[in-house]
């Protein structure tokens, strides 16, 4: 017994052993520059410049030829040929391996998004580092110009960076969360076309006047860099890039992306206004949330897809107007009307602006489609991707307004 006792004792030391023994191929901290964000833009000599922000963990010093912007990362661009000669080129000039396992955005400058990014977004997956979380920006501007401009005000630039400031698509329904893993299969699929963030530089330079503009479509107008916000932090994400296929061919404002949300159902809540039914130069400003799912549904009709879509929202007045009383089952009635109105339009001026001018089904209507055909020959011969251009729409909003609780009468 105590033999056996003594043997199994040894075994248990030798096993410790092994686990507190070094590895001389092991990679530490030291040794690895850490990416929180990926640039991709047309190269001027070559045919790529590729962009890394790097985290500066500690005391660590990074080496780059790119400018600091803070304390906490610095960008590093290098001219390639391809994303995996750039790492390579870029491990031997800072003497650290880049690493991409922290990595929380992809941007692509629209200028190279129009000639088609398949191959990057092929090779970016296939890498065993990235994670498939990982969000796909298109940048109105250079995506080196978006990486260096990223001068966060309330935390510090990292992966959770990143990742904190794309969240406001669940409270204003502005854009969308779309990662890696969404782009690339929407970019494979014969049932939806790929959509992406889009994002931009907003230093006051191009925001567009809006005089002419009546005052409840002001707010959702927009597109990234758009915004008339005056802030440190320039960097701003609103609205959607549409491909067809792996080619962008345009632009979506923040308005139009909440309608994207609300017929894909991703919606979760927003702020918006709406014309008041009261009085011509007002609005009211309405809380949205979605009491259950949107419903959409596509016939063929000699070969020409008609789609219905019924939305369902709820809305809780945040504006008072000492006035009215929105406790008036009329006025709620005539406000809800007024806002089912509203919305419908919208709806509709994006449903079409996706069919009719860029002939994307980024809202994959062609998954209700796809059982009506036997084979899969006959469905891929029916090029959905292509006959989308022809749809029309119904779009039907139901909306239950309700009065806030200030102006309801006890």
């Amino acid at each position: 017994m105590q033999i056996k006792k003594f043997i199994s004792l040894l075994i248990i030391i030798i096993l410790c052993s092994f686990s507190l023994s070094g590895c001389y191929s092991a990679q530490g901290l030291e040794t690895l520059a850490y990416a929180v964000a990926i640039g991709i833009d047309k190269g001027k000599n070559d045919k790529l410049n590729l962009s890394f922000q790097f985290a500066i963990l500690g005391d660590s010093s990074s080496s780059g030829s790119g400018s600091s912007q803070s304390q906490e990362s610095t960008v590093t661009s290098v001219e390639c040929s391809s994303i995996d000669s750039g790492i390579n080129l870029v491990d031997n000039y800072i003497s650290k391996k880049v690493n991409l396992s922290h990595c929380k955005a992809i941007i692509i400058s629209e200028e190279l998004a129009y000639e088609g990014v398949s191959e990057y977004i092929f090779t970016l997956v296939n890498d065993l580092e990235m994670r498939p979380d990982c969000n796909v920006i298109i940048s109105r501007c250079k995506a080196s110009e978006y990486l260096e401009n990223s001068k966060p005000t309330l935390e510090s630039v990292s992966a959770r960076y990143y990742e904190l400031t794309l969240n406001s698509s669940e409270y204003t329904g502005f854009t969308e969360d779309i990662t890696l893993s969404d782009f690339y299969s929407d970019m494979l699929s014969t049932t939806t076309q790929p959509h992406a963030i889009l994002g931009g530089i907003n230093d006051g330079s191009e925001t567009e006047s809006t005089y002419n503009t009546p005052p409840y479509d002001t707010e959702g107008s927009y597109k990234a860099g758009e915004t008339p916000i005056e802030s440190k932090t320039v960097l701003e994400n609103m609205g959607l890039a549409v491909f067809y296929h792996d080619k962008l061919v345009g632009e979506l404002t923040g308005m139009e992306a909440l309608c994207h949300l609300l017929i894909v159902n991703k919606f979760q809540s927003a702020t918006i206004s709406v014309p008041s039914p009261f009085n011509s130069n007002s609005t009211i400003n309405l809380y949205l949330t979605t009491p259950k799912e949107s419903k959409s549904s596509v016939e063929i009709i000699n070969g020409t897809p008609y789609i219905k879509c019924n939305v369902y929202v709820t809305g809780n007045i945040t504006s008072l107007d000492e006035n009215l009383d929105y406790s008036n089952e009329e006025n709620l009635k005539l406000i809800e009307k007024y806002t089912n109105s509203y919305l419908e339009h919208n709806i509709s001026s994006y449903l079409y602006k996706t069919a009719k001018e860029y002939n994307s089904d980024i809202s994959n209507f062609g998954r209700h489609v796809i059982g009506n055909y036997l084979t899969w020959d006959d469905w891929i011969s029916s090029d959905w991707l292509y006959n989308y251009q022809n749809s029309f729409f119904s779009v039907n909003v139901n909306s239950n307004i309700r009065s806030g609780e200030l102006s309801t009468k006890s």
